[in-house]
């Protein structure tokens, strides 16, 4: 029998926090063989991340291990001393962390970066550092390698960054690579690029990875087999197939039970009740029996162990001695039932449109360089948005996806008159915003409200929450009759009336999204712009925000404009898509019909991105684009997707398509849609 790359045996791993010391990894035994890919799922605060830090013995100062031990192939790194460890981190156990602009240094080129981290565990004469660097970058899909590596990190994109920390471990060829949230906050189109790259280190090299996630979509393309972790213990651990088909843990299965499709549209998702406890007060007994739905009163008495249930192992007293026990009841606490009526139910015949974009164009003037002042040449403006149409009825849900980059942050800036047209206009409850006066513009504005993607960094740190709840009403002078008590607010968003006194770093994401929300509905708005509203947040958090979304616009008529690079997210909660590329719509069409019979190449390809997860299939990874969207100073010519389409004609680098009717409501601008229509499965 083999040894295995990496053998994590009983450890705990403790925080001092002044006089108390506090566990925050409880008893995990884990091991990775040779060549084996394994996901590490849960919410944030399960202690995912802690695990990921011990190994390389990454903790901060006031972290330790308090006993277990870590075996590195056969090597104890509990026992080696700090001179030693840095010889093992980067050659023998590689780190990729969420953020790749924190591992990278801004003042020096990621070539000398590269060959650096190197030289530090080699003798390697520099020429040849620098030649399996740019390998090393041309493996991963940056193009022009060798000319790249004099580049400064903030002149690539988010996703090529993390595709040069990628390379980095690469060339160093360790045995063991963990990658912490590697996909967070990035499109879906470069998830699966940065999950084909850590396929591709595995399958070249020989290498084990550790992916620590919160997106159970994510594990699903690249792992062999995941372990569930709550509260410091591992709860669950099968094969990836197992356990997205038969989940056996309570947990698993609430956070598998929140996930959006467009199967459960229009009703809502099961939420995982509660909190992750803190570290401070981990209940007695079994941690997760504050918010499961099959407690017993047994479950309090003692911490269940770690059992086989038919091909899994599984920490709860449902299973013992290789038996399930059915439950009696859903996978996930039960939530109070919400339906919302299909947009043609709910929206009268006829009704005029409460936005219009007409033409839309937004063009940027980036800052002059020297040549161009000498040669006094205008610089080309960057085109983020460049001739859209678009509607969006009361009471409507539209769903505006595309790669970041499109242009679609941009568009719904420009919708609540934050940004002024460079031509064409945005006409809202039939006012052109641009040609309104300042007091009227303010008025409308009262109207229309957005939902910011960083919900901690639009709500002001130095103000309470009824504080910033009630600015609003400051803002706009509204009279005291008209205004919403902060209880009334709280409860609209499903918020405990005791937070009003709370701070915005004493919330949790999704509460601080909630409180967020809350603000905008303070002055009854009829539209709100909601970006990325689920971003960065566990499944749970994030069913709940959709489930408060959905009960809103049913509630209160709103109509809403998602932006998202999710199309589970639209597919769930949207009436129509609308579907953008570098500045252009490209399709416009009902949700139904954008993902089952998408007429666009672009389309398709961010359908095909996806993972599919129904309960019953498990998609592995499938096609994805390729190459980087081209840069809005310079779109290319005819048909702006043409660079990167697999049904490339002539008259694509030529003509641009024009926007023409598939069916009733649904509009597409490809010259090869009825093509693409009649080669679609009936």
């Amino acid at each position: 029998m083999t040894t295995p790359v990496l053998q994590i045996e009983n450890l705990h791993v403790t925080y001092g926090l002044g006089s108390r010391s506090l566990l925050a990894v409880r008893g995990v035994d884990l091991a990775v063989e040779r060549g084996e890919i394994v996901g590490i799922l849960g919410e944030s605060g399960c202690g995912k991340s802690t695990l990921g830090m011990t190994i390389p013995r990454l903790l901060p100062a006031n972290g330790s291990i308090s006993s277990g031990r870590i075996l590195l192939e056969g090597r104890d790194l509990t026992e080696l001393s700090e001179t030693e460890m840095r010889a093992v981190r980067g050659a023998q156990i590689g780190m990729i962390f969420q953020d790749p602009l924190t591992s990278l240094n801004p003042v020096f080129p990621i070539g000398v970066q590269m060959t650096a981290a190197r030289s530090a565990h080699e003798t390697t004469p520099r020429k040849q550092l620098v030649s399996q660097a740019a390998d090393a970058l041309t493996q991963v899909g940056i193009p022009d390698a060798a000319l790249r590596l004099r580049h400064f990190p903030h002149e690539f994109s988010g996703g090529m960054n993390q595709r040069i920390m990628i390379a980095t471990a690469l060339s160093l060829r360790p045995s063991l690579l963990i990658a912490d949230e590697p996909t967070s906050a990035l499109d879906v189109t470069l998830q699966t690029e940065i999950v084909r790259l850590l396929m591709q280190l595995r399958d070249t090299a020989g290498t084990s990875i550790v992916i620590i996630s919160h997106d159970p979509m994510v594990l699903a393309r690249a792992c062999d087999r995941l372990v569930v972790m709550y509260a410091g213990e591992i709860v669950e651990e099968s094969t990836t197939r197992e356990i997205l088909h038969t989940p056996k843990h309570p947990y698993t299965r609430a956070l598998l039970d929140a996930f959006p499709t467009i199967e459960r549209r229009h009703t809502e998702l099961p939420v995982v009740p509660g909190q992750v406890p803190p570290l401070w007060a981990w209940p007695a007994g079994c941690a997760f029996a504050d918010r499961c739905a099959f407690t017993q009163a047994s479950c309090r008495e003692a911490t269940p162990p770690l059992v086989d249930a038919g091909g899994s192992h599984v920490r709860c007293l449902l299973y013992g001695d290789g038996e399930v026990a059915p439950p009696a009841q859903s996978r996930a606490a039960p939530v109070p039932s919400v339906r919302v009526a299909e947009p043609e139910a709910q929206m009268p015949n006829g009704a005029d449109p409460l936005v219009v974009l007409n033409e839309l164009a937004i063009h940027f003037s980036p800052q002059r360089s020297i040549l161009a002042s000498i040669t006094r040449r205008p610089p080309a403006p960057v085109r983020a948005v460049d001739g859209v149409d678009l509607e969006i009825s009361p009471g409507e849900i539209v769903g505006l996806v595309g790669e970041s980059g499109s242009g679609k942050t941009t568009l719904g800036r420009a919708v609540l008159g934050l940004i002024r047209p460079t031509s064409g206009s945005v006409s809202f409850e039939d006012r052109d915003l641009a040609k309104v006066g300042r007091r009227e513009l303010q008025r409308l504005r009262s109207r229309m409200q957005l939902i910011s993607q960083d919900a901690y960094g639009c709500l002001s740190p130095r103000k309470h929450i009824d504080q910033l709840l009630t600015s609003p009403y400051e803002i706009h002078d509204t009279p005291r009759d008209q205004r919403y008590s902060v209880e009334e607010l709280l409860s609209m968003v499903e918020l405990r009336s005791d937070l009003a006194r709370k701070y915005p770093h004493e919330l949790s994401g999704g509460q601080a999204r909630r409180v967020s929300i809350a603000r905008a509905l303070a002055l009854g708005p009829s539209l709100v712009v909601a970006d990325e509203p689920t971003a960065g947040l566990d499944a749970s958090a994030a069913a709940s925000i959709l489930n408060l979304l959905n009960s809103l616009r049913s509630r209160l008529g709103l109509a809403l404009l998602i932006i998202t690079h999710d199309l589970n997210v639209v597919g769930y909660l949207a009436d129509r898509v609308a579907v953008m590329y570098l500045g252009k719509v490209l399709e416009v069409a009902p949700t139904s019909e954008i993902l089952l019979n998408p007429t666009h190449p672009y389309t398709q390809a961010l359908q095909a991105a996806h993972v599919a997860f129904d309960g019953d299939d498990v998609a592995a990874a499938r096609p994805s684009l390729t190459g980087e969207i081209p840069s809005p100073i310079n779109p290319p010519s005819g048909c702006r997707f043409h660079t990167r389409c697999p049904f490339r004609g002539e008259s694509c680098d030529t003509d641009e398509p024009t926007v023409e009717r598939v069916q009733s409501g649904h509009t597409t601008a490809c010259h090869h849609w009825r093509t693409i229509l009649a080669n679609q499965a009936p």
